[in-house]
């Protein structure tokens, strides 16, 4: 039974850690609507069907046939903004196609006043319809920044250990965070280069007096504990064994399975990117079109692999 119904008269302050929980409590009920809404077809991998994924102001929605079901989605965000107060700020939001034609992009665009683009950013990472383009859309800008970091910093008078700390401070949780999340690097010519870049910092342009190895190796072992990253991806890579070894999260196997798998049907896909704007609060919501599971470049979610 319903407790009886209080009127709410003021909100939280800024910074009460108690703002965010009544968020996530909020927007669940807009989750769950979508995810029993029976006209709204997410992606079915196994046993399970895939619509809606939610990092705190950040939501995810994958659909099949999206002329049909993102009718269906904005109806939702449209009666819980008649509750809740959001409304979809629709110039923010992006749409990503994934095997549908032109006229079909077009048609789409219309019906959802959405804007269809080639890449969305979602949780610090440029998503796009080909995993072949995740490395350009997303290492390559990032090294690209720290280069631009380095030599700013080179410029500075450091001494030898302070150009190391930056490394371990600065360039390593950036490039960490890549790894961990988008494992897509083939080969060793790319950590090569980033090895090049690191050791003209450290030296400062001049020749290089101890090999990269050294500079590389722990502290116990007379080394001086400057991250080698191509170390450290390998390490990212090998977080997964242990998913892999405990066979708990079932989930995660099901992908896994369909991935490498011969058979799997094909599953449409659409990715939209929202903003609902009462409160600042940002919604992002993805799809797909017509990927097939066990397409090579176009799966979802790739073994990563260590070289």
């Amino acid at each position: 039974s319903h407790g009886r119904p209080f009127h709410c008269h003021t909100g939280t302050r800024q910074g009460c850690p108690l703002s965010p929980l009544l968020f996530i409590l909020v927007l669940e009920v807009l989750l769950n609507a979508i995810r029993q809404n029976s006209e709204i077809k997410g992606i079915t991998i196994g046993q399970n069907e895939y619509k809606v994924k939610a990092f705190a102001d950040d939501v995810v929605i994958t659909l099949e046939e999206p002329k049909n079901s993102s009718k269906e989605v904005l109806e939702e965000i449209e009666q819980f903004g008649k509750v809740a107060g959001f409304k979809l700020n629709k110039r923010k939001t992006k749409i990503i196609v994934k095997n549908m034609d032109t006229r079909a992009t077009e048609e789409l665009q219309q019906q959802t006043e959405i804007e269809v683009t080639k890449k969305v950013k979602y949780l610090g990472v440029w998503v796009t319809p080909r995993n072949i383009d995740l490395l350009k859309n997303n290492y390559e800008p990032v090294w690209k920044g720290i280069k631009k970091d380095l030599e700013v910093w080179g410029k500075l008078q450091m001494s030898f250990w302070g150009r190391i700390a930056i490394i371990k401070m600065n360039v390593l949780p950036r490039m960490l965070f890549l790894f961990q999340n988008i494992p897509v690097i083939k080969g060793t010519k790319i950590f090569k280069e980033w090895q090049r870049g690191i050791s003209k910092f450290i030296w400062q342009g001049k020749k290089p007096r101890i090999k990269f190895k050294l500079l590389t190796d722990v502290k116990e072992r007379g080394g001086f504990a400057l991250p080698d990253l191509k170390l450290y991806y390998e390490a990212s890579c090998l977080c997964w064994l242990k998913l892999w070894i405990k066979l708990e999260n079932t989930e995660m196997l099901d992908l896994e399975v369909r991935n490498n798998g011969s058979k799997s049907s094909v599953s449409p896909t659409m990715e939209t990117e929202g903003i609902a704007n009462n409160r600042g609060v940002e919604i992002q919501i993805v799809g797909l079109r017509g990927a097939r599971q066990n397409d090579r470049e176009n799966q979802i979610h790739k073994r990563p692999k260590v070289h």
